[in-house]
């Protein structure tokens, strides 16, 4: 998946490809975040509105589709316009949406422009030069759970529906234009690339885990506004009040204080990783060495009470020590909150967890231990986006792809340095990135990463290398003066 953006807030533009691992690195106020919130304002965008975006490009083509019982025949002509469509639509529709994600107005945004290349490439396969690719086509769609690929020609699609004769509804067997809708929908969901489900970690995680009573609409005002309202109005009057209090947060930071308030339903969820561990699945000792090295980087186990959120430390099923209200916690303890809750309950293979800055609050022993959950948790099938400052997390990460040189029996005998076969990353699999300002433009560079040295992140060299000679010349200077004495 290859993103474009184009003068979205402090970003004037870049190009980046997500990987297993997706880090991004860089000087305060280049453009890391805007990237970040961009890239996941997206893909909650299409996970929620694609269905929509289908609808309205294909309801006034109805009529040019035929439709009997459960077969479906589609013009070519209509298909392509269809690819042609939804690429424009999309790109489009989201450019209107930056202004809810990023908390900002829409003129704003009037310059900005996001770029999908996967979802480009896909429909240009579909339509390529300006003909329906049948091969491409027989392939994407065969062994589908809900349709019959019958026959394709110079001039049209045919499509049997009888395996989904158990989705329809009453309203689809006796409408034949709802029914057309549906198996349209349906049919261009099948074609459309699929996305990861995204996850995401804002850098005022810990103020929401905090504050998250506070930021909680007062039942009074809803009352009180509902008292005003007239009878037909009054759903519009609370939607007025939640949209007054949350607008002025980015969708990241609307989405950590929605998900804190919820996380009492959250904790009766289970992750693929605490599921695959009960199930003793042929991948439990990897999911296993997940859930240990969480625990040692957290330290202590959460509770949701009635009290509120509620921190044990040192406990790791049963509480054994005192506990103690989050509020009363280490600023590591409110960071590390949603993370944990999401490993425990929400986790699912293909998803991706962006985190912006991973590092906030924690000593750097804990980054470096963080790094290393990241290349277990890519190894298990979640995908991860970060930027960060932490010159400890990339190192370590760079540590986890040096790895791959080693046999399985050398890595045994780096055990008690905290490694084993399981933290291996490819190299071919991780992207790496540093904002930068290239002849007055925020933008991002690619970073070069080997087998044999890792991720080659000079951002932090300059700091680390100036800080070291300080070092020595003060050092230079006492010796000088007793000298002297």
């Amino acid at each position: 998946m290859k993103i474009q953006l184009k003068n979205i807030g402090m970003l004037d533009e870049a190009e980046f490809e997500i990987g297993d691992i997706t880090l991004i690195c860089g000087e305060n106020n280049t453009g890391k975040t805007y990237v970040t919130y961009s890239l996941y304002g997206y893909l909650d965008f299409l996970s929620s509105e694609l269905k929509g975006i289908f609808f309205y490009t294909i309801k006034d083509h109805l009529s040019e589709i035929e439709i009997e019982d459960c077969c479906l025949t589609i013009p070519n002509n209509i298909l392509q316009e269809f690819c042609k469509n939804i690429i424009h639509a999309v790109e489009k529709t989201y450019k209107e949406k930056l202004s809810e994600v990023l908390a900002g107005s829409d003129d704003d945004f009037q310059h900005s422009l996001i770029g999908d290349t996967k979802l480009r490439l896909s429909m240009k396969q579909i339509n390529a030069n300006d003909k329906i690719n049948t091969e491409y086509l027989t392939n994407t769609l065969q062994n589908n759970d809900f349709f019959e690929l019958l026959e394709i020609t110079e001039s049209y699609i045919k499509l049997d529906y009888n395996k989904s004769k158990s989705h329809f509804i009453e309203d689809m067997r006796i409408n034949s234009e709802l029914k057309k809708l549906n198996f349209m929908i349906a049919f261009l969901m099948s074609l459309y690339p699929k996305y990861p489900k995204a996850f995401i970690l804002s850098a005022e995680r810990t103020g929401a885990s905090m504050f998250q009573k506070e930021l909680d609409v007062n039942k009074n005002e809803i009352v009180d506004e509902i008292s005003k309202a007239k009878s037909g109005d009054i759903e519009q009057a609370v939607l007025g009040i939640l949209t007054k209090r949350y607008s002025r947060y980015p969708k990241p930071v609307k989405d950590n204080i929605y998900f804190i308030r919820e996380l009492e339903d959250v904790a009766k969820e289970i992750s693929f990783i605490q599921k695959g561990v009960k199930e003793n699945s042929n991948t439990k000792e990897l999911y296993q060495k997940i859930l240990d090295l969480l625990f040692d980087i957290v330290g202590g186990k959460y509770i949701v009470s009635e009290v509120g959120i509620e921190f044990a430390p040192g406990a790791k099923k049963r509480i054994t020590k005192g506990k103690f209200l989050i509020q009363r916690a280490s600023s590591s303890v409110r960071s590390l909150l949603m993370l944990n809750y999401y490993i425990l309950h929400q986790a699912q293979k293909g998803d991706i967890l962006m985190i912006d800055e991973p590092e906030l609050n924690l000593h750097p022993k804990n980054q470096i231990l963080l790094a290393r959950l990241f290349a277990l948790l890519a190894n298990a099938g979640i995908k991860i986006f970060i930027t960060t400052h932490s010159d400890y997390i990339v190192r370590e990460l760079s540590n986890c792809i040096m790895l791959s040189n080693l046999a399985d029996q050398a890595i045994q005998k780096l055990k008690n340095r905290g490694y084993f076969k399981e933290y291996k990353l490819s190299s071919d699999k991780i992207k790496a990135y540093v904002a930068k300002n290239i002849k007055g433009k925020n933008t991002l560079e690619n970073v070069k990463i080997t087998k044999k040295q890792g991720i080659f992140m000079e951002t932090f060299d300059e700091a680390i290398e100036s800080q070291n000679e300080n070092q020595g010349l003060i050092f230079e200077e006492i010796y000088r003066k007793q000298d002297d004495k």
